[in-house]
């Protein structure tokens, strides 16, 4: 098995493996069409695709694309998760993984399908059965409809890149993609290993779908110029691969395939009010801690279990002038000078599981939703976003393996936010902590923070 200095080392070679041009990719007169698994499974790929996952998956030789491994450590040494592109990263690996998948099936005419969850919730039977290629054990949930969200697809979402204001790449990967992950548990809801289970793939083809419906929607929504810098230089896909011109991955039409359907979801099947949620909100035995340097105020000691909780964060004058004024100064920036940071983040072995996530509310009404929810939301916090942070952490030292699995730290903007919802009473900060779980989740304490403050510049 290649190990990790092995895997780098032979990535930095990758210079002496030629990318594929983008005449040679737009050169296809015909696209591939990606359809959804209820239709997929009926056509007569449904058996290519088995034999190529099982195929595959035998294969041991991790440092060979051909095996299933080679993929999973090509993810857990590039991906972007939390970083601008994150979508076009992983268009560029659908792709790339889709070609080997034909390979293997010996099939030239096989697509990667796609798990159109707004419509179809529920864990597809196929890889529920433990005698079949796509089924993994370990999993926790086999229903995501709380992970379902309409925000990233709503109209003042214009934007694309993470990095701007009313962008669309940061809230699709907020919501849905990491609360699926979250849900469904498992290898799932670890960045480092996620794609060992198959319904990784499926789950990342109706990301890249819905990616692929804003942009035709119009009204607004825009992409980045092909002449912008934005799209300058390359992704690296592991040493065996051919790498990929970050502007090859503008659309799906370049690398040659389209989507059956690429409309945007109209439901958000499973999202009703949580009015039990907010009912069982209760203030969490936290210590507070004392205001310093960028800290406007903080709390020590947060543990998170099968319960919604509420942490309450005492501002001084000075703190509450300070929060107005960044509040009323918002701008057409992306507003990230007032930070929620979570510290020392660890999950306990019940949390590892995964088939829950929480909500992270800054300043909710104490008698319920006065505005939509997305006006009070700063983020999520799951196991998939915690090995995300440790992912990050290591990929900065270096690729440090102990990075991988100690405590982490998230920040999230909650500038934006409290302008949303100004002017709302600024005499203290609330952070309500609103748990949604699948069935099997673990109802143990699941998720500890050691310390967590809001700060400002």
């Amino acid at each position: 098995m290649i190990n990790r200095r092995q895997f780098l080392q032979a990535s930095a070679s990758l210079a002496l493996v030629p990318m594929l041009p983008r005449s040679v990719l737009k050169a296809t007169t015909t696209l591939r069409t990606r359809p959804s698994w209820s239709s997929f499974r009926k056509s007569t790929l449904y058996p290519a695709f088995l034999r190529a996952v099982s195929t595959m998956r035998a294969n041991t030789n991790t440092a060979s694309p051909a095996s299933w491994g080679y993929w999973v450590g090509v993810h857990g040494h590039y991906c972007p998760h939390g970083k601008p592109y994150f979508l076009a990263w992983h268009r560029g690996f659908l792709v790339r993984f889709e070609a080997q998948l034909r390979k293997a099936a010996a099939n030239s005419a096989l697509v990667l399908p796609y798990w159109d969850y707004y419509n179809e919730p529920i864990l597809p039977t196929e890889f529920q059965n433990p005698a079949s290629p796509l089924y993994l054990a370990g999993r926790t949930g086999k229903d995501v409809s709380r992970a379902l969200s309409l925000t990233a697809f709503g109209g003042s979402l214009t934007n694309f890149p993470r990095g701007t204001t009313n962008a669309f790449e940061p809230a699709v990967e907020s919501a849905p993609h990491n609360p699926v992950h979250n849900l469904i548990g498992g290898a799932m809801d670890n960045v480092s290993i996620s794609p060992r289970d198959p319904i990784f793939w499926l789950h990342h083809g109706n990301i890249d779908r819905l990616w692929d419906a804003w942009v035709r929607a119009g009204a607004g929504r825009h992409m980045p110029s092909t002449t912008s810098s934005y799209w300058s230089g390359s992704f690296i896909y592991g040493a065996a691969v051919a790498g990929m011109p970050r502007v090859d991955t503008r659309s799906p039409g370049i690398l040659g395939y389209r989507y059956d359907a690429s409309v945007l979801p109209s439901s958000q099947l499973g999202l009703q009010a949580y009015a039990a949620q907010l009912a069982s909100l209760s203030d969490a035995v936290v210590a507070p801690l004392p205001a310093q340097g960028a800290s406007l105020g903080g709390t020590g000691g947060l543990v998170l279990g099968s319960r919604s909780a509420r942490v309450r964060i005492a501002l001084s004058r000075e703190g509450r002038d300070r929060v107005r004024s960044l509040v009323i100064g918002v701008s057409q920036t992306t507003g990230n000078a007032l930070r929620v940071v979570l510290d020392g983040i660890t999950l306990t072995p019940a949390g590892e599981r995964g088939g829950y996530f929480y909500k992270i509310l800054l300043n909710l009404p104490g008698r319920g939703l006065a505005q939509p929810e997305q006006d009070y939301l700063v983020g999520m916090l799951g196991p998939f976003e915690v090995s995300a942070a440790r992912h990050a952490q290591a990929m900065a030292h270096g690729g440090n393996v102990m990075a991988m699995h100690g405590p982490a730290r998230i920040t999230l903007p909650a500038q934006q936010a409290l302008s949303r919802i100004w002017p709302a009473p600024l005499d203290e900060l609330t952070l309500s902590f609103v748990r949604e779980e699948t069935e099997g989740a673990p109802q143990a304490d699941a998720i500890r923070v050691d310390r967590l403050w809001v700060e400002a510049d």
